[in-house]
């Protein structure tokens, strides 16, 4: 028996069972939501066998996990962007929102992140708290950091965190917006060119809303530098009564 011919070029390699695995879930979780989503309805629908779960992710809330992580997001390089040693803050932010925003090209797959993060909000099973500290936590003290350096902050206070918090929700606005996005202009967000723009501009704002950070921040302090040393009271002199 002949093997079967190998892909042609230009061609996509065929899942391997744990990618289809991984895609069937993502369907089945984000249309019917975790505790409703059977391991056999997802083996079925990856065409695979129920034993492959175990095999490759351990349970269902191990694939549940997973799902969340793969295969649409890059979270390795979502954490990593600002906590490089030594990188510059254009570098890291361009870093930070290709890797936040390439999956909005992946389309369907996009659709379905979107809407298993919100049946997580609305049905949780503990998720979100288990993923806090490595997957928010994590990146957003790395950010902090990096804004500190980059404008001379020894501290960072409120209006460091509200900066930073800031500046990563542009990125997930645009997800949470991606329905209003394609009754809008879906041109925004049809190719893989038009999302590495959109995140090519996003450094742009960002690094504009640093600056008038900065900004503000040296005019708050101004008026404390110049502002005129209080009058001292004259020196009272020994005279000698009449």
């Amino acid at each position: 028996m002949a093997p079967p011919a190998s892909p042609g070029p230009g061609a996509e390699e065929p899942a391997s069972p744990r990618q289809r695995l991984l895609l069937a879930a993502l369907r089945l979780f984000s249309e019917q939501g975790y505790a409703k989503t059977s391991i056999r309805a997802i083996a079925a629908a990856a065409q695979a066998n129920v034993a492959a779960v175990s095999y490759y992710f351990g349970d269902k809330a191990s694939l549940y996990s997973a799902v969340f992580t793969e295969p649409t997001w890059d979270h390795a390089s979502l954490r990593s962007a600002f906590a490089q040693p030594g990188i510059t803050m254009e570098e890291a932010l361009r870093r930070y929102f290709h890797a936040a925003l390439a999956p909005l090209a992946h389309g369907e797959l996009a659709r379905q992140s979107v809407r298993l993060h919100i049946r997580e909000m609305l049905e949780p099973t503990g998720q979100w708290e288990r993923a806090l500290d490595q997957d928010v936590r994590q990146p957003h003290d790395a950010l902090v950091r990096l804004l500190c350096r980059h404008m001379g902050i020894a501290t960072a206070d409120l209006a460091v965190h509200r900066l930073a918090l800031t500046l990563s929700s542009m990125a997930f606005q645009l997800w949470g917006h991606r329905d209003d996005i394609d009754a809008l202009k879906p041109e925004l967000l049809a190719t893989a060119e038009a999302v590495e723009l959109w995140a090519d501009r996003m450094v742009d704002y960002a690094l504009a809303m640093i600056a008038a950070e900065k900004a503000w921040r040296q005019a708050a302090a101004a008026p404390a530098a110049q502002a005129p040393a209080a009058p001292r009271s004259p020196a009272r002199r020994n005279t000698p009564k009449p």
